[in-house]
């Protein structure tokens, strides 16, 4: 029987610090993630955050021979033990591989060095041709020379950073994303990511009081974005997969599929691919 779905993301499931597998419906198929934020630190604070008991500040120290041990001893449970024929419905792949874990990946100090530990292993087991590496993030760290070094040096497979832009409204950042960001900074960030690596925009979309986006602020999201329609590969839009995790005083709400349909088919007026998940 299944253990994974793309409705079950429980990383407790096995028994690992760092490395656990969940089934993506972005990514297509099961990804690999790597949890640098073992000690649910983020420096955002999302109200959609499905993240239990996240705090806010950095990861704490990774124990890096123990990062590589689970990783390894993941790739050899799906290359050669049968791990998708056990635990995953018919048909899944292996995807990715995907910094996305309890908090943001790249506030980790050893974030390069954990980047090269896994190109390496990537390389061991012959996936180059297969993975995709990844990092699900907000961006907010993509100007750090030492996470652009690290993410550049991945040459000899395909890479892609998912950017998060969830509105460009500075109030709305406020609210949703629970930070004081600049228009400015998510400019020089997305920029920095756009110079090291192919980049999609990943943005949640939520009913806020029970009212949709605004016109206003999907308006102001295509006018932003335009600026980078012929760097970026794509976007992506979802919306709530799980109840919200954290301590909120707002009422937040799931769109529906026609809903998120509705908006994707106003951005389309940007030349890139939208995708709408639910």
């Amino acid at each position: 029987m299944a253990t994974l779905s793309t409705i079950n993301h429980d990383r407790k499931i096995f028994d690992k610090k760092y490395i656990y597998p969940v089934v993506s419906r972005r990514a297509g198929g099961l990804s690999l993630g790597i949890n640098l934020n073992t000690n649910n630190a983020c420096n955002w604070q999302c109200i959609y955050c499905e993240i239990p008991n996240l705090t806010r500040g950095k990861p704490e120290a990774i124990d890096i021979p123990l990062l590589k041990k689970e990783l390894y001893f993941w790739l050899e449970e799906i290359t050669q033990n049968n791990f998708l024929s056990k635990h995953t419905n018919p048909g899944t792949a292996f995807k990715d591989i995907a910094f996305s874990g309890n908090g943001e990946p790249t506030a980790a100090k050893e974030f390069s060095d954990i980047v090269s530990i896994v190109v390496e292993a990537v390389k061991d087991y012959k996936l180059e041709s297969q993975l995709t590496m990844r990092i699900i993030t907000n961006g907010s760290n993509m100007c750090d020379k030492s996470v652009q070094s690290g993410w550049d040096f991945i040459q000899s497979m395909k890479k892609e950073v998912w950017f998060k832009i969830d509105s460009v409204i500075h109030d709305e950042v406020k609210l949703i994303n629970q930070i004081n960001g600049s228009l400015g900074m998510t400019a020089k960030n997305l920029e920095a990511s756009l110079s090291v690596s192919p980049t999609i925009i990943q943005t949640c979309l939520i009913k806020v009081g029970g009212k949709l986006p605004s016109k206003k602020s999907i308006n102001a999201y295509i006018d932003f974005l335009k600026n980078y329609e012929d760097q970026l590969s794509g976007i992506h839009l979802y919306s709530l997969a799980r109840p919200s995790e954290q301590n909120i005083t707002v009422e937040i709400e799931r769109l529906t599929q026609i809903e998120l349909n509705q908006i994707a088919d106003k951005i389309r007026v940007l030349n890139l691919p939208v995708h709408a998940f639910i």
